[in-house]
């Protein structure tokens, strides 16, 4: 194998993909799985108190949490591209670390920015003011 070092990228993104996968199918059965016991329970003629049923079903993100997960992101990404900037500017920038720096940036400050358009949009309106 003289070119061994050319499967290296391969096998970061192969490993990270396997990763992804492999918790998407655990989250699957899992919830597949909780599903399977409201069903028994609901066929036995049990009744389901307010508590079990709040624990067995997942409720789903408030708007407060993209707010918070966008501003983490954007500010991540803000960060990175600082750190790119410095690197340039200090001649730090061997083979365009500093570049590659400022490019993780925009992209983690853009899922930033899409988060907090996401709680803009999901936020519940003020209530009106008589006049």
């Amino acid at each position: 194998m003289e070119n061994a070092g050319e499967l290296v990228p391969f096998m970061l993104f192969f490993c990270i993909t396997v990763g992804v996968l492999a918790t998407l199918y655990w989250n699957a059965k899992v919830r597949e799985g909780q599903q399977e016991t409201l069903r028994q329970v609901i066929a036995s003629g049990q009744k389901l108190d307010e508590t079990t049923l709040k624990l067995m079903v997942k409720a789903p993100h408030s708007p407060e949490m993209d707010l918070r997960a966008g501003l983490i992101s954007l500010m991540m990404g803000l960060g990175f591209c600082a750190a790119g900037g410095i690197s340039k500017l200090n001649e730090f920038d061997a083979g365009g670390f500093g570049t590659f720096l400022i490019l993780i940036g925009c992209i983690v400050g853009f899922t930033g920015l899409g988060q907090l358009l996401s709680w803009r949009l999901r936020r519940p309106a003020p209530p009106s003011q008589p006049q």
